[in-house]
């Protein structure tokens, strides 16, 4: 994978936000699901009523693995939704507005990082501190330098011994059992550190949408119950 040149990578190429109301739906099949979509989720109390009313049954259509840790750790608190195959083609308000979501910064992302100069502590289990699970809004962008400080105050690594970088797609398949695009924190092989932008705790309301095993299912959580529940620390990397 070729170097970045500088100390920030996109996550992907940043759009303005547009209000979720508006945007007009094209005509091609594929997206004839953003016609049907519901009206946005702008409370807590909405989104937790709908999570109870919609609560994915065992043996539903979700991703089992995600299903199961979600279920396990936060009982009728999330939302699945199945979404259209070119739903990655589609702008960031259309993808927003088939799901309901409040705004297109709710909209995240899961990255699995790799720091290339980790050097094994013989005190601690393989790989500790080498792989992390970094969550990062689609309006946004993962700053290197703050990453990097923020592993290392987490790790007591020295900055020599930091250096990281997006790990490779098939690696990121063993860590975490999920493919690009459907890449998640919840149900991963792997139970990596998971660090989470600061931007997401001051969302309102506080819930973000992510991929959820498949391209074409997304998940949404609350922010709170999310970083209480998995192995999650708020940093400020963007």
């Amino acid at each position: 994978m070729p170097e970045p040149t500088a100390a920030t990578i996109a996550t992907e190429a940043i759009t303005p936000a547009v209000a979720t109301a508006d945007i007009a739906v094209t005509a091609k099949p594929g997206q004839l699901m953003a016609d049907a979509c519901p009206e946005p989720t702008m409370t807590m109390d909405d989104f937790m009523a709908k999570a109870k009313q919609h609560r994915q049954q065992r043996g539903g259509f979700a991703p089992f693995f995600i299903y199961k840790d979600a279920e396990a750790r936060l009982p009728s608190q999330y939302r699945f939704f199945h979404v259209a195959s070119d739903y990655y083609s589609w702008p960031y308000a259309q993808r927003a507005r088939v799901m309901g979501c409040p705004s297109t910064f709710h909209l995240c992302k899961t990255l699995i990082f790799e720091n290339t100069k980790y050097k094994q502590d013989e005190s601690k289990p393989l790989d500790e501190d080498r792989y992390w699970c970094i969550i990062v809004q689609y309006e946004g962008a993962v700053n290197i330098t703050k990453l990097e400080k923020a592993v290392r105050e987490k790790t007591g690594a020295t900055r020599k011994a930091t250096h990281m970088r997006i790990a490779p797609a098939d690696k990121s398949f063993e860590l975490t059992g999920f493919k690009q695009g459907g890449v998640c924190p919840i149900g991963m092989r792997t139970d990596l550190p998971i660090l989470v932008s600061k931007e997401l705790a001051e969302l309102s309301p506080r819930l973000f949408y992510l991929g959820a095993g498949h391209l074409d299912w997304k998940i949404a959580v609350p922010f709170e119950g999310f970083v209480e529940n998995w192995n999650t620390r708020v940093v400020d990397f963007s």
